[in-house]
């Protein structure tokens, strides 16, 4: 997932690290992809200016009231986990449309 930061507005939280094998006579002989969570703390910890994953802000703004009243869920303002950073927008993006865009993809 992605998430908001002070430097980049969709900072990736995950890397890969790619392993390559070769043989004696230089040829690939095979390959591993690791994918790992890269600053840990960032999952429970935003600082100033910055916000969590894009998903959750996504998911709140994007659902039918319906469904948000099912799931019981508020604006992103009122969980601490989502309002750390005092940041729950970024300017010129609609989370709201791109949660309804994932969800018809």
């Amino acid at each position: 997932g992605n998430a908001k930061t002070l430097r980049n507005n969709n900072s990736s939280r995950f890397g890969k690290f790619t392993k390559i094998d070769f043989n004696d006579n230089g040829k690939i002989v095979g390959a591993t992809i690791e994918t790992y969570l890269l600053e840990k703390s960032r999952l429970l910890y935003q600082a100033v200016g910055e916000r969590n994953y894009h998903i959750f802000y996504q998911m709140i703004r994007g659902l039918p009231k319906s469904e948000k009243e099912a799931l019981k869920l508020d604006e992103p303002e009122n969980y601490h986990y989502l309002n750390q950073g005092r940041n729950t927008v970024i300017e010129g993006v609609s989370d709201g449309e791109s949660f309804r865009r994932k969800r018809r993809s």
